[in-house]
């Protein structure tokens, strides 16, 4: 009896500790997620499509770096040290961010308020030259290509803040009247074409009279940006992200 009862609790023991093993090896294993949707398989497409890119943008990085110190050894070579080179990338860099006077060809464009007579029914804002249309003249010229953009002889950046001021508009805080003469720099055919081109702004402004002179030129002058840029709230992240 006592041997029946031994082996009773033997085999408890045993039907236990099997149990026991089962919800471990279970744990162990993920568990089945169902189905895989369309919507899973388009979050999985995406993250694939993002690494693709990741990688593609970290190659170009590789190879703009390969670059530069291939321009590093050829300057070692040519004259013994690295600033000739470093020299060059930083006076690249100082014309993209408008800091050094540039020439080239392109068209200067000279504007001038109406000298017509306002009808009695009409608004005499329409026959001057206001803030928003230089800004409208300035984004016509930078989609036609133009390289860089003057308003009386001030630098125009892409920060620049061009705001009306009465009678006057300002540039970057500093107050301008009419005439207004605006240069750029680019292919002069394809700025003059923009700038004439029928139903622009500037067909719009003629339509009311506003004095309008556009003439191209082989070789004009822009200044460079006398001003400092102030970045209160960019910062560079990490890794790129």
């Amino acid at each position: 009896m006592k041997k029946k009862l031994s082996n009773y609790y033997f085999l408890l023991i045993a039907i236990f500790a099997g149990y026991l093993l089962s919800v471990q090896v279970q744990a162990t294993i993920p568990s089945y997620q169902g189905i895989v949707t369309i919507p899973k398989i388009l979050e999985m497409k995406n993250e694939i499509d993002n690494i693709n890119k990741e990688n593609l943008n970290l190659a170009n990085s590789i190879n703009e770096a390969r670059l530069k110190l291939q321009g590093y050894e050829e300057s070692i070579s040519k004259t013994g040290n690295v600033f000739q080179g470093m020299d060059e990338e930083l006076a690249l860099a100082r014309n993209y961010a408008d800091f050094e006077t540039l020439e080239g060809p392109g068209i200067i464009i000279t504007m001038n308020d109406s000298l017509s007579e306002v009808g009695e029914y009409e608004n005499p804002d329409w026959y001057v030259i206001h803030d928003g249309d230089i800004l409208e003249i300035v984004n016509e010229l930078r989609a036609a290509g133009a390289e860089a953009i003057s308003i009386n002889d001030e630098r125009v950046t892409a920060t620049s803040n061009i705001r009306c001021g009465g009678p006057t508009i300002n540039i970057d805080g500093k107050r301008h009247a009419v005439p207004f003469v605006i240069k750029a720099i680019g292919d002069p055919q394809k700025l003059e074409a923009s700038a004439t081109a029928p139903s622009g702004y500037i067909d719009l402004m003629e339509f009311y009279d506003i004095r309008i002179n556009i003439q191209k030129v082989d070789k004009l002058v822009i200044n460079a940006y006398d001003g400092r840029y102030k970045l209160n709230y960019q910062q560079k992240t990490e890794g790129g992200e």
